[in-house]
């Protein structure tokens, strides 16, 4: 049985929940990595830099020259750009919670530049009332302070808020701040077994947020 929640406020992860990336991503940082360090990646082996800004996905990886590889992952991925799309109903549902008064925020691993710089992202961007982006004055997902700071700058409280995201970390963020969390499980492959809560509250389409909101 679904419960409804009532919540005053919805933050939304990007990457993954609101815009489908996730190829783009990973096939932007494997030829990063062969083109640059001669090294060679599964998908697998770097699944886990969707959901990580960029520069801490690097420093996994062991890279010294973060900031150059940086770019150049960046540029790769604007070779991409004709694979990155919203997810369909993502903008039904952000329209259908404004129209219920809800506010809405954006609590995302990018920095302001790479939101800035994405047409897709930017064609929904005006429903969002607060966004916080990543920088280094803040500890990255898992840990909640951009979360925190999303609350703070919409003067409510954690129990009024739900964060929609698609990872671990977006989760850990969420149970950090004391948030609801809510899984958004409708990309391609099912991100279930990604979480070891197993009683976590899973949507496998965006519209089936309104069943909990």
């Amino acid at each position: 049985m679904i419960i409804c929640i009532k919540k005053k406020c919805v933050l939304f992860d990007v990457d993954g929940t609101l815009v489908d990336t996730e190829e783009a991503t990973i096939e932007a940082l494997k030829i990063t990595m062969k083109k640059l360090y001669n090294k060679e990646y599964t998908n697998n082996e770097l699944n886990f830099a969707v959901g990580l800004p960029g520069k801490h996905t690097l420093h996994k990886l062991g890279i010294e020259n973060i900031d150059d590889a940086f770019r150049a992952w960046g540029e790769q991925i604007r070779e991409f750009s004709d694979k990155v799309r919203l997810y369909p109903q993502i903008e039904d549902v952000l329209s259908l919670l404004k129209d219920k008064k809800i506010k809405l925020g954006i609590v995302t691993s990018r920095y302001d530049f790479e939101v800035a710089e994405d047409i897709v992202l930017n064609k929904i961007l005006h429903h969002f009332d607060v966004i916080v982006t990543y920088n280094e004055s803040l500890k990255p997902k898992p840990y909640p302070d951009q979360l925190l700071k999303a609350l703070n700058e919409f003067n409510i409280d954690p129990d009024d808020a739900v964060y929609v995201g698609d990872t671990p970390y977006d989760y850990e963020c969420a149970k950090g701040a004391d948030v609801d969390f809510i899984m958004a499980n409708w990309g391609e492959a099912d991100r279930k077994d990604n979480f070891d809560d197993k009683k976590i509250k899973i949507c496998n389409k965006p519209l089936d947020l309104l069943k909990y909101i």
